[in-house]
């Protein structure tokens, strides 16, 4: 499965932080991911350039944010701490979403 890189959303990622910040100041997992799920930024911003290929593949917003979640440690490293470079986080994420693929195109 071939998915182009989107430019990478900084507004998005400044977002997760700020999100963060206010939920708690103490690091916690529970904390992060809540962070980066708050209001399906990265998932919607993604589906957005992806719609097109992935319903070819089968799936439907609702199959895509499920497989997401997946990947919801390597956004929290992307996102918050700085650890993962915006072309690996999508690569690990296309990984993911042709592993959970219906079909093969």
């Amino acid at each position: 499965m071939q998915l182009p890189v989107p430019p990478e959303p900084k507004e998005i990622k400044e977002s997760i932080k700020r999100y963060r910040s206010v939920f708690n100041s103490v690091p916690d997992v529970e904390y992060d991911s809540l962070a980066v799920w708050y209001n399906n930024q990265l998932p919607s911003y993604l589906w957005r350039y992806w719609k097109a290929i992935l319903e070819g593949y089968g799936y439907t917003w609702q199959k895509f944010v499920k497989v997401m979640r997946y990947a919801t440690e390597n956004i929290i490293e992307w996102a918050l701490y700085d650890n993962l470079e915006w072309n690996e986080l999508i690569k690990r994420i296309s990984k993911l979403l042709e592993r959970y693929a219906a079909t093969k195109g």
